[in-house]
């Protein structure tokens, strides 16, 4: 990693404490979002047709979007394709299946007690935050519902983009507050980072996500808007590069998208997801 000195400046600190300092209004506006930005999206075609499991939550495969990002080389953007019932169905199994676990931030959350608390609670092979390694001994079973949803999401942009499969092994559940930020890091636990996607999956309110090259030095970071529903597929060159979340930003949309037409068990979905972000990101740890 190149050293920061006057020579060269951190160009990525700069820009997330640009972004931490900005309203939401001027969040919404900067980050490069498809309808305010579209030159730094190239649309990809789809022409893959495969029959859907209803339980997925996802729109016919004709109604998906998918973008290259210009601005990071390997970088993908699939344009929201869950339907409504289908994102509440994701943030109900975060909530209340995917938090009910050993290994999460508040220690064994298996009675989903400190669901208010939690951060961070990891599915399949379990991430050592200490040592930053994955353990082959340390793993559960990863949920079937969610290998399913990621082994659609590459073969779609797998026939599209001509990027890998990615086998689903583990999973990171990330639990936003609005005042919650992620800091500039890598992803390099991983024994095949280079060739292996990674999925990141979207729910709840919006989130402003940066992404640089592999050193802090090398370029600014360019934002991107994440909204409910969105996913980000990180391949190749851009599994190294530098990325942040410094914003969570309180949606307008996620009345219309996740509120109406609830039953009364949605409204616990939403009592908890009304001011939550949920990021779920998905890899593939073993070649």
């Amino acid at each position: 990693m190149s050293a920061t000195t006057s020579e060269n400046p951190d160009l990525f600190t700069s820009v997330y404490k640009h972004f931490r300092r900005l309203s939401d209004t001027e969040c919404y506006t900067e980050a490069y979002s498809i309808v305010n930005h579209p030159t730094v999206f190239q649309q990809c075609p789809i022409t893959i047709s495969i029959d859907l499991d209803p339980s997925l939550g996802l729109q016919p495969i004709s109604n998906w979007s998918l973008y290259s990002c210009k601005f990071c080389d390997g970088l993908y953007f699939l344009s929201n394709p869950f339907t409504s019932t289908g994102q509440r169905q994701w943030i109900d199994r975060c909530i209340n299946i995917y938090a009910r676990q050993t290994k999460t931030s508040v220690g064994d959350n298996s009675n989903n007690e400190n669901l208010s608390r939690i951060r961070w609670a990891t599915l399949g092979y379990h991430y050592d935050w200490t040592n930053k390694i994955y353990k082959q001994d340390d793993h559960t079973k990863m949920p079937d519902e969610l290998a399913q949803l990621c082994k659609i999401i590459m073969q779609v942009i797998s026939s599209s983009t001509g990027c890998s499969m990615m086998n689903a092994e583990a999973a990171i559940v990330n639990y936003y507050h609005m005042n919650s930020t992620l800091c500039a890091h890598t992803d390099h636990s991983e024994y095949d980072a280079l060739t292996k996607p990674l999925i990141s999956l979207s729910f709840g309110n919006a989130a402003v996500f940066l992404i640089g090259g592999q050193t802090k030095t090398e370029c600014k970071p360019s934002p991107i808007l994440l909204r409910s529903g969105d996913i980000i597929l990180m391949t190749g060159s851009s599994r190294l590069c530098f990325h942040a979340v410094p914003r969570i930003l309180s949606d307008p949309l996620l009345n219309d998208i996740l509120y109406k037409n609830i039953d009364d068990n949605d409204e616990v979905c939403w009592s908890y997801i009304h001011d939550k972000r949920i990021n779920v990101n998905v890899r593939q740890v073993y070649s």
